[in-house]
């Protein structure tokens, strides 16, 4: 009989859940419990109606509690498996036993249903107690380990009135669980207790718990047919509380007006005001405002009317902010597309978006997918298009119910989603932000954030409509804290808005002290995923005498146009010191906000459910999905008449009325800022050949950095690698959208319903992670070090010495954080390059240890048997891809000069490359402008009677050939380029286009492009006597003047000519094309 009784429970108490109960205060020590107790009496006539409800059947008042309770439970947590605890009197009427009782509930199901349920499963459960609960505790830990916390975490029991004043049957100090509810059946009804942990739970929030479990019970005795999720549970007062009181956000503002009409209304007060500055540019509000009225009237002339789309495709500059103004004057809609998606997502935003016109530049236009629009280049149309026309403002009928603009999110399916945002929307916002911020003329306003993220909306229209002015940061911003901190002070930067995760690695760096925080800065604005509460406390003690600048962190999707709450975290701080609790504070103005269970009834304070937003802020929905925008806009449940959007976010009411974020209830995050939509990702995985099922999730490690994990089931014999995937997934995806790691198992792990166990995927280590190096762990005390700080900043253990730090997941904000480590830890000084140069804890500890090491030269194999090859590179990971595929006897020396005219150049690169081979014969390379340096060492090194083996030269065509190809008439240019393209096949066409866009990223990545330029102008060529190696790209039309690009008249010992598919730079860049270089460039080597 023991053994049957033990099967059944084995049986029944298999893949247990994990009751999730919303606490007050983060769950810390295990150990530490607080008891708790709040008491409750409920009416004797509510007693006789529950026995009533339940008066066939044996232990009624019990089981009617139970499934009253279950329901109580189920409201709080949404989660449908349910096992809670009991103390059940043994038949013999004088001992105790527990038992575990599990229900499954769902909103569908009927009270009464639910009822009978657990009148079955109770009836059933007690055939089977003639077994202790020690003896069961013994007989499941051979299977899972258990005890009883880990069985239920809540305990209900019903005691008979003559153990009333009995202690309770058991010492709750031992128990510790999260709530345990004991009721006693008395003459004058039912008097029960709440004994709950005060280290999770507030006072108030257990009073309000018994709240509602009385109005729950007073509801379905009278109701017994209604669905669970129909059952009411908040009180009247809780309901006006949550519904009326915290929304009362309504506040004027300028209906009547348009976004650029509020511009226009600011040129008019401060037309001398400096409007918008990028690097040594910029233009005043009289000057923005009459070059955009230019193009604005130009773009009437191809009849753009209200609610027309177009699109502007542009580098960051001051035509970038012109254009914006200028789309929004001429009455259409403007839809910002980032060059630097993959070809496939530009493709689909252009198609998608129906624009008929398109504003970008000559530079980024060959690299753009074909597409129907117009397309005009503010850089080489403007003197011939645009200038002609008025600088008068241009009359349009647009009206503030008028699509502003179009911005493109990751969908689930995919396909990127258009939300489209209307001027009213915009205004409102605006109004709010000003306010809120205090936005004004002395601001000096960093823009940051791509024009594609809605960001740049807040960063740009709250300054331009109070005479503030708008900062256009570089793109070394993102790469170097250092140098933005510097920057930010040198222009005397006041607002900052920021990505959070930006965000927190700054504040890192701020608290090493070794840099300053700008001086003027007063505001910073944080959004786009959850604030670590240290990092606030670290942020602050970074500024002298608590002058820290004010910190508000922010939250709105897309689809509420840009913000729609606020917490100033700087007040909140002051408050609360134990820093429990990061809110994302209350709604903007005109903005409702609503926290609502699947049926849309509001949940009581403190409890999660989806976030819904509504009022002035919504999206007009998604273009060309109405489907989709129907399920998200729904109708509003407690204003006729007015819509809610659903977010897709888990959040909870605060008793204060602010509200706390919890993340998503769907498979969308934000990682750095950047919305993701898991699926989308998924989808593309899943196309691979050699997967069978992928999932990806965020990870979250312990320094709160949130990386993508992708989960793969291979196929049958598949073995995808990391990089095979990851380059797979680059043909269609955003950077951002890239997962860090990717973990290969047998199946995934499945829920009792066979769904998808995400909370059950193992967590990313070394024995998981797809990585392709053996593990090697350290060998001394330098390695050891590294080692324990990569560990740390990947949450990964053990970390080997041969494995990869981009391997491993790493990115810029952690190249960063872990220079400025590494320096403290050894005193060295370096950059985030070191990361190319030495990407595994073997390389950099050799790095850091080497004595006699020069900042100016990267070592690659230079232990290798073979002749060395010296490369000339400013920016020498320009060449990691290629020397991947170098062999491994073959030393590489990088020499990374000072830019200067080529013979100093080269008379310094040649003293580093004789201190490392004394005599020849040497192997020199160089790309571009360095081509011209690696030319003259030649030269030079040939003058002091040294042989030079090699001398190969990377798409280096002489000065007087590529300023030729630079004054070519624009006409020439495309006939040119067309010419080079129907020559090519398909595939080539293909690459021609994608390779534009690697070229154009490269040139807007290297401020220096000036410098270099005027250094090639300035160069005079000289005969060389040797022979020369030209490696020149496919796709560049300056070829096609001259396949020796010009050297033969000035090298007399012959020319060797290797074509590589690509552009200047990706040549160089995209692995193919790093590869075949590679080989042409060993066989070279080896004659």
């Amino acid at each position: 009989m023991l053994n049957k009784n033990l099967e059944y429970w084995q049986n029944k108490l298999t893949r247990l859940p994990v009751l999730e109960l919303s606490t007050d205060k983060a769950r810390t020590n295990e150990g530490e419990y607080e008891i708790g107790i709040e008491t409750f009496t409920f009416s004797e006539q509510l007693c006789l109606s529950l026995k009533a409800l339940n008066q066939n059947c044996q232990n009624g008042l019990l089981k009617s509690l139970l499934a009253a309770f279950k329901c109580l439970l189920y409201k709080y947590t949404n989660q449908e498996d349910i096992i809670v605890g009991s103390y059940i009197r043994l038949p013999n009427n004088l001992d105790f036993n527990t038992l575990a009782f599990r229900s499954t509930i769902s909103d569908n199901l009927c009270f009464n249903q639910l009822l009978e349920q657990v009148n079955q499963t109770v009836s059933e459960d007690l055939k089977h107690q003639d077994f202790s609960w020690q003896q069961l505790l013994k007989g499941l830990s051979t299977k899972d380990n258990h005890n009883h916390k880990s069985i239920f975490q809540v305990m209900f029991s019903l005691q008979d009135a003559c153990v009333m004043d009995a202690p309770l049957p058991i010492n709750v100090d031992d128990l510790q669980l999260d709530l345990s509810v004991f009721v006693v059946e008395a003459a004058e009804g039912l008097k029960g207790t709440f004994i709950y942990n005060q280290q999770l739970f507030e006072p108030q929030t257990i009073k309000r718990m018994i709240n509602h479990f009385e109005n729950l019970v007073s509801f379905v005795v009278d109701n017994p047919q209604t669905k669970v999720g129909e059952i009411a549970i908040l009180s009247n007062a809780e309901r006006h509380q949550i519904l009326v009181e915290w929304n009362q956000t309504q506040l004027d503002y300028p209906h009547d007006k348009c976004i650029h009409q509020l511009f226009e209304e600011q040129v008019a007060k401060t037309p001398d005001a400096l409007a918008v500055v990028f690097e040594q540019q910029q233009l005043t509000y009289r000057q923005l405002d009459n070059r955009a009225n230019q193009l604005a009237n130009y773009l009437q002339t191809l009849e753009i009317k209200p609610d027309d789309r177009v699109g502007i495709c542009i580098n960051r500059c001051l035509n970038m902010v012109v254009g914006i103004l200028a789309i929004l004057k001429a009455g259409a809609a403007y839809i910002p597309i980032d060059p630097n998606y993959p070809q496939e997502r530009l493709s689909h935003m252009l198609d998608d978006s129906g624009i008929s016109v398109l504003l970008t530049t000559e530079d980024l236009l060959p690299g753009l997918p074909q597409n129907k629009a117009k397309s005009i280049c503010l850089d080489r149309d403007w003197q011939d298009l645009i200038a002609h026309h008025t600088q008068q403002s241009p009359e349009s009928d647009v009206k503030p119910s008028n699509l502003a603009y179009i911005i493109y999110t990751s969908g689930s399916t995919g396909k990127s989603k258009g939300v489209m945002i209307e001027h009213h929307s915009l205004v409102n916002f605006t109004t709010t932000a000003t306010k809120e911020y205090g936005i004004n003329h002395r601001d000096r306003v960093l823009q940051f954030a791509s024009i594609s993220f809605d960001v740049a909306v807040e960063e740009m229209y709250p300054t331009l409509t109070n005479g503030a002015t708008l900062i256009l940061r570089t793109d070394e911003f993102l790469t170097n804290g250092e140098r933005m901190l510097q920057k930010c002070d040198e222009w005397g930067i006041t607002v900052l808005d920021l990505p959070t995760a930006y965000w927190h690695q700054l504040a890192s760096d701020l608290a090493t002290g070794e840099y300053l925080a700008p001086e003027n800065l007063r505001l910073v604005i944080i959004g786009g995923e959850a604030v670590i509460p240290e990092k606030v406390r670290t942020w602050q003690k970074s500024f002298q005498n608590n002058q820290y600048p004010e910190l508000i962190n922010t939250y709105g999707p897309t689809e509420a146009t840009v913000v729609v709450t606020r917490c100033k975290l700087s007040e909140s701080i002051n408050q609360d010191t134990q820093l429990a609790q990061m809110t994302i504070g209350k709604p903007f103005d005109n903005v409702k906000i609503y926290i609502l269970d699947s049926d849309l009834n509001p949940v009581p304070i403190g409890v999660p459910g989806e976030l819904h937003i509504g009022g002035l802020c919504l999206a007009r929905g998604y273009l060309n999905r109405p489907q989709l925008t129907a399920q998200k806009f729904i109708c509003d449940p407690f204003n006729p008449g007015m819509r809610i959007y659903k977010s897709g976010d888990l959040a909870r009411f605060l008793p204060d009325g602010n509200i706390d974020f919890l993340g998503r209830i769907d498979h969308q995050v934000k990682i750095r800022g950047f919305r993701i939509e898991l699926g989308e990702i998924e989808t593309v995985l899943n196309q691979h050949p050699a997967v069978k099922q992928a999932i990806v999730i965020p990870q979250e490690y312990d320094t709160g950095d949130k990386r993508l994990i992708a989960y793969i089931v291979p196929q049958p014999t598949q073995s995808p690698t990391n990089k095979q995937l990851k380059q797979f997934l680059k043909t269609s995806l955003p950077e951002y959208m890239i997962p860090s790691g990717f973990v290969i198992l047998e199946a995934l792990p499945l829920t009792p319903n066979d769904k998808v166990d995400r909370k059950a995927l193992p967590k990313p280590d070394k024995t998981n992670l797809n990585l392709e190096e053996e593990y090697l762990s350290a060998r001394n005390d330098v390695e050891q070090k590294l080692v324990s700080l990569w560990e740390q900043a990947f949450g990964i253990h053990p970390i080997g010495i041969k494995d990869n730090f981009f391997s491993l997941g790493g990115n810029s904000l952690m190249a960063t954080s872990m220079v400025a480590q590494i320096e403290n830890l050894f005193g060295r000084k370096l950059t985030q390059a070191v990361f190319f140069q030495a990407p595994t804890i073997q390389q950099l500890a050799d790095f850091i240890q080497e004595e006699n090491h020069s900042k100016n030269i990267a070592k690659i194999n230079h232990n290798g048997k073979k002749l060395p090859l010296f490369i000339i590179s400013n920016t020498g990971f320009l060449y990691q891809e290629m020397i991947k595929y170098l062999d491994s006897e073959q030393p590489v020396y990088i020499i990374q000069e000072t830019l200067d005219k080529a013979p100093d150049m080269a008379s310094r690169c040649i003293q580093q490359i004789r201190d490392i081979q004394p005599q020849g014969p040497y192997h020199l390379m160089g790309h571009s402008y360095e081509g011209l340096v690696t030319y003259e060492i030649g030269r030079q090194l040939q003058a002091q009677n040294e042989q030079v083996a090699f001398l190969g030269m990377v798409d280096t065509p002489i000065p007087e050939v590529e300023n030729r190809a630079k004054r070519e008439t624009s006409l020439n240019k495309r006939y040119r380029r067309l010419k080079i393209v129907f020559t090519l096949s398909p595939k080539h066409i293909f690459n021609f286009f994608k390779e534009r866009i690697d070229y154009r990223l490269s040139k807007k990545f290297y401020p220096l492009l000036s410098t270099l330029e005027k250094l090639t102008d300035e160069h005079k060529v000289e005969s060389y006597p040797g022979k020369i190696t030209i490696y020149s790209a496919i796709y560049e039309f300056y070829k096609l003047e001259d396949p020796y690009l010009g050297w033969d008249k000035w090298v007399t010992g012959g020319i060797e000519i290797h074509e590589i598919p690509g552009t200047h730079r990706s040549m160089l860049l995209r692995p193919d094309n790093a590869k075949l270089l590679a080989q042409k460039l060993s066989s070279c080597l080896e004659k």
